[in-house]
């Protein structure tokens, strides 16, 4: 399908299913939330890795998504933000695997869309995993991101561009809502000790042997 369709406001109060909701509220168990961005468009052709900016703005992400409770699978984490990438053979399938078993897809398409997070939604709408997209302002998307409500549940989130510290909390936090009151829970693949199989990590896993990004409270969230 050819064409970009620009995607309707989504109003962060209709995400909430209740006044004084918490964030998280109902998620206390920890989902596991695959976090998806650009990867290719995000990597500094000198070194190979990601840009520092987008290192920082992922981690405060990812780190937001640990410190309410869940495992998050996060390609560019795992392979150390390019350092150590995986060759396509074993990255594709573990993300495929990884997709199977989420309980939430937390997904930023990126400017200009990226074609691999574009891959990866089609999987989340072919399983009917619920999505949450951060979507900068002004960016037009392929119909087929602007009409995926149509086969999952969508939750689209006109993303601060700024990605300043409130901007990122907030997302987060209205996704997670999002996600209680659709009444998501941990699934079958939950256990704490397949998270090495399943290539998630949460803060309690995080240890020596594991490659672990920067915390977020280290880090200046870059402006764009």
């Amino acid at each position: 399908m050819s064409g970009t369709t620009p995607l309707p406001p989504t109003s962060a109060a209709a995400a909430h299913t209740a006044a004084g909701r918490r964030i998280g509220d109902g998620l206390t168990g920890g989902l596991r939330v695959f976090l998806a961005a650009p990867f290719v468009q995000f990597i500094d052709p000198a070194d190979g890795v990601v840009r520092p900016q987008w290192r920082q703005r992922l981690s405060a992400l990812r780190e937001a998504l640990l410190d309410a409770g869940h495992a998050v699978f996060n390609a560019h984490h795992n392979e150390g933000w390019g350092e150590w990438g995986l060759p396509p053979q074993e990255c594709v399938p573990s993300d495929f695997r990884a997709m199977q078993c989420a309980d939430l897809v937390l997904a930023y398409p990126g400017t200009p869309p990226s074609t691999g997070v574009a891959l990866e939604l089609g999987w989340a709408s072919a399983l009917r995993k619920p999505v949450a997209l951060l979507l900068d302002p002004g960016t037009t998307y392929s119909p087929m991101i602007s009409a995926l409500g149509e086969i999952s549940p969508v939750l689209q989130l006109p993303f601060d561009g700024s990605w300043s510290a409130q901007g990122l909390g907030g997302a987060v936090g209205t996704a997670l809502d999002w996600a209680a009151g659709l009444g998501v829970r941990p699934g079958p693949w939950s256990a704490p000790e397949l998270d090495p199989a399943l290539a998630y990590h949460r803060h309690a896993t995080d240890g020596p042997d594991t490659p672990v990004a920067e915390p977020a409270t280290a880090e200046t969230v870059v402006p764009a």
